[in-house]
């Protein structure tokens, strides 16, 4: 079998990849072994253009927001499925310094700014004493449900093969890839944490697991909005609870959820819910990052035809849709990756 890609793993990164490749019309064979622990399945999918304790807007945002809506808008249709919950995110104030801190700053043209409040908007379930902002063009992504559709896809099409890459199998020509008895041009590397890639060891990764809580609460909160500040609180639209999270955790990298963690987010989770809630579950996952916080993109210093989008770290949602368009545009018509991204940046560490 020839293919013109070969694709190893099956994740958000891989689905973004994929689908921009087939835009060109391009053959691709994708390898996964279903790791059920992998972030992307276990990842509650929030993307929100505004985080962290001062309330920034995120990197780029106003190129990767408007772009990840419109790109999983047209896999929903494409897929004929629903995963994208387009939903505004409404941060509370912490005080009244905090509040009286982003009046002071704030700008009135804010792309993703819908809405600032000095007084509680939703008492009966947050504290929320001293007001908050209300964002768009944010919401979350069920990633479970969009992988387990583009799968039955790839299935259908005879694209998808369910086992474990070997790398060791790999063959890497000047213009082929062959691997056991496929035969491709390009291989592409979107198989997360790196420590197992001989291809890609030497780039500076930095894996971060997280940990996320599923609660019930005594009653439902409000259908049309996420509260986020200090943990989100993100309805599962498939079953009857909420995801609680997120932790970091970079030293004990393992799938086991840790009462340290559990203990991190009922802290934060009782300072921001009014509400009564019940535990049901606690999961963990690992998420391929960069020690600079930046995806792993390009191709290797040598092989001029195997590649790597990787690394996309706790913003894979909106970072994924954005740089695979890039990525696949440098491959196809040889357009110029942000240098930000691409993995040139870290050449001189690699060795033959």
């Amino acid at each position: 079998m020839k293919v013109d890609f070969i694709i190893v793993g099956h994740g958000l990164a891989s689905v973004a990849v994929v689908e921009h490749l087939r835009k060109y019309d391009a053959s691709f064979l994708v390898y996964s072994d279903e790791n059920p622990n992998s972030s992307s399945k276990v990842a509650a999918g929030l993307y929100n253009p505004v985080t962290g304790r001062k309330m920034k807007q995120t990197w780029i945002a106003e190129q990767l927001f408007p772009y990840l809506e419109e790109f999983y808008g047209d896999l929903e249709k494409s897929l004929n499925a629903d995963f994208l919950h387009k939903k505004a995110i409404y941060r509370p104030f912490l005080s009244l310094e905090d509040q009286n801190d982003w009046m002071a700053k704030e700008n009135k043209n804010d792309f993703f700014i819908k809405k600032t409040f000095t007084s509680s908007q939703f008492s009966e379930f947050i504290t929320d004493d001293f007001g908050g902002i209300l964002l768009e063009q944010s919401g979350f992504l069920d990633v479970k449900e969009m992988l387990d559709h583009h799968k039955l896809r790839l299935i259908e099409d005879k694209q998808f093969l369910h086992e474990k890459f070997e790398y060791k199998q790999l063959v890497v020509q000047e213009n082929r890839i062959k691997y056991k008895d496929i035969e491709g041009e390009n291989i592409i590397f979107c198989d997360g944490p790196l420590s197992q890639n001989p291809f890609f060891d030497w780039l500076p990764t930095a894996p971060v697991k997280g940990e996320i809580l599923h609660i019930k609460t005594e009653k439902p909160l409000p259908d049309d909005v996420i509260f986020n500040r200090g943990v989100f609180i993100v309805k599962n639209p498939q079953h009857d609870y909420y995801r609680v999270g997120a932790t970091y955790e970079w030293k004990n990298l393992d799938y086991t959820p840790t009462e340290k963690a559990r203990k991190q987010l009922t802290d934060k989770l009782d300072d921001l819910l009014n509400i009564k809630y019940e535990i049901i579950d606690q999961v963990a996952g690992i998420r391929p990052a960069s020690k600079d916080r930046r995806p792993l993109i390009g191709n290797h210093p040598e092989m001029k035809n195997v590649f790597i989008f990787n690394g996309l770290g706790t913003k894979g949602v909106s970072l994924a849709p954005y740089f695979a368009h890039q990525f696949v545009e440098s491959i196809i018509n040889l357009k110029k990756l942000n240098d930000e991204v691409n993995i040139n940046r870290y050449y001189p560490l690699y060795s033959s």
